[in-house]
C-alpha cells in the first residue's frame, strides 16, 4: 500500500500523446497563468503526474523554497531540465556551475569563485560605465528604439570585455540570435530526436556551433600568450585546484558558455522592465532623477559613487521582485524527502516559482504596485525570510549576483542621467518566460533627453547606503 501522501494538484496527465500534447500546448501558450492558476485553486505546493511515475511540484511558499534550498539541500541535484543532454541546458553549457553536481560541482565552484570576488568584480566599474556611455552617446532625443536589444547589446560589450577582454561587437547581431534560439530550444516541446535534422533542431546546431566558435577561438588565442590580463577567463584559464590541476578546455568552454549567458541576459532582462516600470511610474522615475542628479551632477558615475545612491539600487531591486529575469528553477530529489508535509518521492522534479512567490499579497502588501521603497533599510528588514530570490538562495546562490547587480545600478545611473524613456503604446508588455523572463517581441521606446539635470534641492542623499537585499 502506497503511504505517501502528495498535495493536491490537477488530474493526472497520462500516457496518451495526444493529452500530453495538449497540456504541454496549454501550458506553453500562457506558462505564468497556468501556474498561476494552480497556486490559486490547489495551494502553495502543486502536485502534477505524468502517467504512473513522473511527478512535478510546484512551489511557491518562503518557507517551501528554504527547505528545497537551504535545510535539504543535500536531498536535491539539477534535475533532467539542466541535466538532460538531449533535452536540457546541458546540451548548450556542458557540465557548467548551472548545470554540475556533488563534488565535481563544489571543485568547479571553488575554482570560479575567485574570478567572481568582489574585488575583482570591483575593477570592471570603469568598462561597465565606459560602454554605457559609448552605447548612450549614440541615443538621439525623439528616437524610437528597441530597448531589448540595446540593453542585450551593452551587457553583451561588457560580459565580453570582463569575460574575455575582446570585443566581440561586430558579432552582437549573430550572439543574439543564437543566445534567443537556445532559449527557445531550452523551453519548448518537441518530441521529435535532436538527431532529425529538422529546420528547429538545424537553427539549434547552428546557434550553438555560432557561440562555440566564439569561446574556443578566445580560449585559443589566450593560450598563445598565456598571461593574466585581468579578465574572467584568465581566471578560469590559471586557476588551479588544491591538488594543481586545472580545468580542460572543455570545462573552461563550459563554465564561460555558462557566465557568457547568465552574464548578460540577466542583466539585459532586469533592465529593460526597470525602464518599462519607470515609463508607468512617474513618481519613482523623479525620485530616481532627483537622486542621480544630486550625487552625480551630470558626471559619469563612479564605483565609490554607488554607495550615494540607494534609491538607484531600491529601483533595481523591485524591479527584479516584479520581474525577475531568473523567474523560476528547478531540482530533483535524489532520495524521498518531506516537505511542507508532504513527500517528494526520489526522482521528482520539483520547481520553484519565484515570478509567484514575488507576487503574493502575503508576503508582498499591494504585489502589483512598483514601490522601491520595499527595499529601503525598514523594508528589507520586514521582509519574509526567502520570499526574494532573484538570485536563488542556499548553497547555489548564483556566484555572480555582485557583478550583475553593480553592473545594473552603474548602466542604470549613465542612461537615467540623460534620457527618459518612454512607451510607445499603453498596451501591457508581456512577459515571456524562457530560460529568463524577456518582454515578448522586444520593447520599442521612444528616447527623451533629459535637458535639464540639476541638483534638486528637496533631495538629500543619506550618508551610507541600505544593507543588500540579496538572500544568504
Amino acid at each position: 500500500m502506497d503511504t505517501r501522501r502528495f498535495p493536491p494538484g490537477p488530474p493526472v496527465v497520462g500516457t496518451n500523446v495526444f493529452a500530453q500534447l495538449r497540456y504541454s500546448w496549454q501550458i506553453m501558450h500562457d506558462m505564468l497563468g497556468v501556474i498561476s492558476g494552480y497556486y490559486d485553486q490547489y495551494g502553495d505546493l502543486v502536485h502534477l503526474q505524468f502517467g504512473r511515475h513522473g511527478h512535478l511540484f510546484l512551489v511557491k511558499h518562503p518557507e517551501h523554497a528554504h527547505q528545497v534550498l537551504v535545510e535539504k539541500a543535500a536531498s536535491f541535484h539539477k534535475g533532467p531540465d539542466y541535466k538532460d543532454p538531449e533535452r536540457g541546458l546541458a546540451r548548450f553549457l556542458g557540465n557548467g556551475l548551472l548545470v554540475s553536481d556533488g563534488e565535481f560541482w563544489k571543485r568547479q565552484r571553488r575554482l570560479v569563485a575567485p574570478a567572481l570576488h568582489a574585488r575583482r568584480v570591483e575593477a570592471y566599474a570603469e568598462t561597465m560605465v565606459s560602454l554605457a556611455e559609448r552605447l548612450v552617446a549614440g541615443w538621439r532625443d525623439g528616437a524610437v528604439i528597441d530597448v531589448d536589444a540595446a540593453m542585450m547589446r551593452v551587457t553583451l560589450d561588457i560580459v565580453s570585455a570582463t569575460l574575455f577582454s575582446s570585443d566581440v561587437s561586430d558579432q552582437a547581431e549573430r550572439v543574439g540570435a543564437a543566445m534567443t534560439t537556445l532559449q527557445h530550444a531550452n523551453m519548448d516541446f518537441d518530441l521529435i530526436p535532436n538527431w532529425v535534422p529538422t529546420p528547429k533542431h538545424l537553427r539549434e546546431r547552428k546557434a550553438l556551433r555560432d557561440l562555440d566558435g566564439i569561446i574556443y577561438d578566445l580560449i585559443a588565442a589566450w593560450r598563445t600568450h598565456g598571461e593574466d590580463r585581468g579578465d574572467l577567463l584568465s581566471m578560469l584559464l590559471l586557476a588551479q585546484d588544491d591538488d594543481g590541476s586545472r580545468m580542460s578546455d572543455q570545462q573552461v568552454r563550459d563554465e564561460a558558455m555558462t557566465l557568457f549567458l547568465a552574464g548578460h541576459e540577466t542583466t539585459a532582462n532586469a533592465l529593460n522592465w526597470t525602464w518599462y516600470l519607470l515609463a508607468q511610474n512617474p513618481d519613482v522615475e523623479a525620485k530616481l532623477h532627483a537622486e542621480l542628479d544630486a550625487v552625480l551632477g551630470g558626471a559619469l558615475p563612479k564605483l565609490d559613487d554607488l554607495k550615494r545612491l540607494p534609491y538607484t539600487e531600491m529601483v533595481i531591486k523591485e524591479s527584479m521582485r516584479l520581474f525577475p529575469p531568473a523567474w523560476g528553477f528547478g531540482r530533483r530529489a535524489i532520495e524521498d524527502v518531506e516537505i511542507g508535509g508532504y513527500t517528494i518521492p526520489a526522482g521528482s522534479g520539483v520547481n520553484i516559482s519565484v515570478y509567484h512567490m514575488h507576487r503574493d499579497p502575503r508576503w508582498w502588501p499591494q504585489p502589483e504596485r512598483f514601490d522601491p521603497l520595499r527595499f529601503s533599510p525598514e523594508g528589507e528588514q520586514a521582509q519574509v525570510r526567502y520570499a526574494y530570490l532573484p538570485f536563488g538562495g542556499g548553497p547555489r546562490i548564483c556566484i555572480g549576483n555582485a557583478f550583475a547587480l553593480m553592473e545594473a545600478r552603474l548602466l542604470l545611473a549613465v542612461m537615467a542621467s540623460r534620457f527618459r524613456l518612454r512607451l510607445l503604446t499603453n498596451d501591457p508588455v508581456e512577459p515571456e518566460p524562457l530560460i529568463t523572463l524577456r518582454p515578448k517581441n522586444g520593447l520599442r521606446m521612444r528616447l527623451e533627453a533629459r535637458h535639464s539635470a540639476s541638483v534638486s534641492s528637496a533631495y538629500h542623499a543619506p550618508v551610507e547606503a541600505p544593507k543588500t537585499g540579496l538572500p544568504a
